[in-house]
Order: C-alpha cells, then sequence, then structure tokens
C-alpha cells in the first residue's frame, strides 16, 4: 500500500476504502503519522457495502488476471487498467460522435488505433 501511495499516484489519497481486517487500519495510520503527526490526511472507510460496490466494479480486473491476482510492475498495472477504463468509456457510450452498435465501437478502435478488426 505504501509503494501504491508513493509511486503510483500524483497526490496522495485522501480515503482508503478496504474490508475490516484489522491490518489496514494499522497500516494507514503508520501513513498517516510519517507523512504528518498531528493530523489523519487519510481516512479510512471499511463499511462493507461501499467496499462490495468497488469489488463489484474490479469484477474484469479479477477476470483478467485470474489466478496470479497481481501485477509485476506498476506501469504493467497502469497500462492495463487504463485499457479496461477505454473499453468502459467505448462501451457505455461515454465517446462524442460514435456510430450506434458494434460496428460503430470497431470504426471508432479502427480510428483511433488504425487497427483492422
Amino acid at each position: 500500500m505504501r509503494k501504491a501511495i508513493d509511486k503510483a499516484r500524483l497526490h496522495r489519497p485522501v480515503t482508503i476504502c478496504t474490508d475490516k481486517a484489522p491490518t489496514y487500519r494499522r497500516v494507514i495510520r503508520e501513513i498517516n503519522h510519517r507523512y504528518d503527526p498531528h493530523f489523519e490526511s487519510i481516512t479510512h472507510i471499511d463499511k462493507k457495502w461501499k467496499n462490495n460496490r468497488i469489488e463489484s466494479d474490479h469484477a474484469a480486473l479479477k477476470r483478467l488476471l485470474g489466478y496470479r491476482q497481481s501485477f509485476r510492475s506498476v506501469s504493467s498495472a497502469k497500462a492495463t487498467l487504463c485499457g479496461i477504463e477505454a473499453v468502459r468509456t467505448i462501451k457505455n457510450r461515454h465517446v462524442y460522435d460514435m456510430k450506434p452498435g458494434i460496428q460503430g465501437e470497431i470504426a471508432l478502435v479502427h480510428e483511433v488505433f488504425g487497427l483492422a478488426a
């Protein structure tokens, strides 16, 4: 968690949502103390329903990772997450001037990446 906070973000997180494991609370307290011993800069949320919402959002990533459940480097994790978010953006039609249906998705991918589908 420390490595992800230090290297993968431009800004420190404001909140971290986890399950109710006691180790998370201790680690977040240590991280807060390291940055500023007098101020709790990161809030820990351990509500089950919020964590379930986040976990269900990462179902595509879990299917992709399979039994490994981890990446070898932060850069490969970033690239994979960017790809998943790009596909979700296309599927949810959050793209300007896209033709409807599968043909529209194929045309957009061809236009952006220059690939034949």
